[in-house]
């Protein structure tokens, strides 16, 4: 992998560990940033040994948002220039969560601003219990509006309301509960939670799996309705004839666990 700047790639077997590497900002973001992390995501889509992509901060915070000498000096910039860098960010955020592999983001202390659409925009929040959410963007007279539309994929329409509108701060428990984190942790141990989730996630077909969040992603667009009959029943047949079908109903039948290992990962 390569090297960068603000950002640290850590592989491990089958998960990949993307660190925001501006601890002194609370990792926040900007334009160095998000273009890091469009290279190293495109780079680790292409290897086919990576099922799982992590997301998390260095230092004392997960990440504190857009960097806001960033935004405050936009002023001195064509508002075209403006445009584009803000439309790197909406385009890293859907990148994430269309991404070929299954996303999870490890939060600690610190989820404010345009880093709840990192959070939103992955497969799977974890948090630690103390950590602490914000949309603070109108106390600063904007809005959140690039991250918007990934976390009402998460939260209702008055959840959004109620925290957008108000710039309230929230911690963990309550975060969990309207549906912006999918799993608690104690303090300090936000990798645990983690690596449990991938050693569960590990056990699964990777085939099936990378086709069941493709056809999720489908069904969430709108692309694949109940009238889609005969393109699920097409995806189903193939996934019945596939190698990995095959070994994953042979393994139920023979009262064994199915091997994976050997088997071709699908490219499609």
């Amino acid at each position: 992998m390569k090297e960068y700047k603000t950002i640290i790639v850590q592989l491990d077997h089958d998960k990949a560990t993307i660190l925001l590497n501006r601890p002194k900002q609370h990792n926040a973001l900007n334009p160095e940033l998000i273009s890091d992390m469009h290279e190293a995501l495109d780079e680790l889509a292409r290897n086919d040994q990576v099922h799982f992509v992590v997301f998390a901060g260095e230092g004392r915070s997960f990440c504190a948002g857009a960097d806001i000498s960033w935004f405050a000096n936009a002023v001195n910039r064509e508002k075209s220039e403006n445009w584009q860098e803000y439309l790197q960010m909406a385009d890293l955020l859907k990148k994430i969560y269309n991404y070929p592999k299954v996303t999870i983001a490890a939060a600690h202390k610190n989820v404010l601003g345009g880093a709840n659409g990192l959070v939103a925009a992955c497969d799977f929040a974890v948090a630690e219990k103390s950590t602490a959410f914000a949309f603070g963007e109108v106390k600063l007279g904007i809005i959140p509006a690039t991250i918007l539309p990934f976390v009402a994929k998460r939260l209702s329409t008055q959840n959004l309301k109620k925290l957008m509108f108000s710039g309230e701060r929230i911690w963990t428990a309550e975060a969990q509960t309207i549906g912006l984190v999918d799993f608690v942790a104690e303090d300090d141990r936000r990798w645990e939670v983690v690596n449990k989730l991938i050693s569960e996630l590990q056990q699964v077909s990777p085939n099936a799996l990378k086709a069941c969040k493709n056809l999720v992603l489908k069904v969430d667009s709108g692309e694949v309705n109940t009238d889609s009959s005969e393109y699920t029943a097409a995806v189903l047949a193939e996934l019945v004839e596939s190698e990995e079908g095959q070994e994953g109903l042979r393994a139920f039948l023979e009262k064994r666990k199915p091997d994976w290992s050997a088997l071709k990962i699908s490219e499609n």
